[in-house]
């Protein structure tokens, strides 16, 4: 079935730079709107906290993630919302008419989470549209614990 509104969604927030995986899922969306000729947004949602100054907003951060996407000639829209992942995601999703989703899986906060992580395990719950999960391997999460942000808030709207 090919796929016409694919969408990728990034945890970007708590890095320092983009992760491995978040270049990976982003890859699997060039490779797949290349061979479908789909559009491709790119969502990330950000928590209402006050990071570290002098660092790369999120707006900049999106915009340097979808430059690849952009210069193999894929139509692309950057999307930046706030609140909890799970529920922007979602609601992205429903009412942009998306019918495939890319997201990764990265966090290990709780027993209900280590599988999946909080996000990944409500939108593949929630959602009807097709959804690509890609697990991190060991090495692309050790990379992304280098590469998060010191002092990240314990309290975070994910999940």
């Amino acid at each position: 079935m090919p796929y016409s509104r694919i969408c990728v969604a990034a945890a970007l927030q708590r890095y320092l730079d983009i992760t491995p995986i978040a270049a990976r899922i982003r890859d699997l969306a060039r490779n797949l709107a290349l061979a479908d000729n789909a559009r491709v947004w790119v969502l990330s949602v950000e928590a209402p906290v006050e990071l570290l100054p002098d660092v790369e907003t999120m707006a900049e951060k999106l915009a340097r993630f979808a430059e690849p996407l952009v210069a193999d000639g894929i139509e692309v829209e950057t999307v930046l919302r706030e609140g909890r992942p799970n529920r922007e995601i979602a609601a992205f999703v429903e009412d942009s008419g998306i019918d495939l989703l890319i997201i990764g899986s990265h966090s290990k906060r709780g027993a209900l989470d280590v599988g999946l992580g909080g996000t990944a395990s409500a939108l593949m719950r929630d959602l009807e549209t097709t959804v690509i999960m890609v697990r991190p391997t060991e090495e692309e999460q050790n990379r992304a614990r280098e590469l998060m942000i010191p002092k990240y808030p314990v309290v975070f709207p994910y999940g």
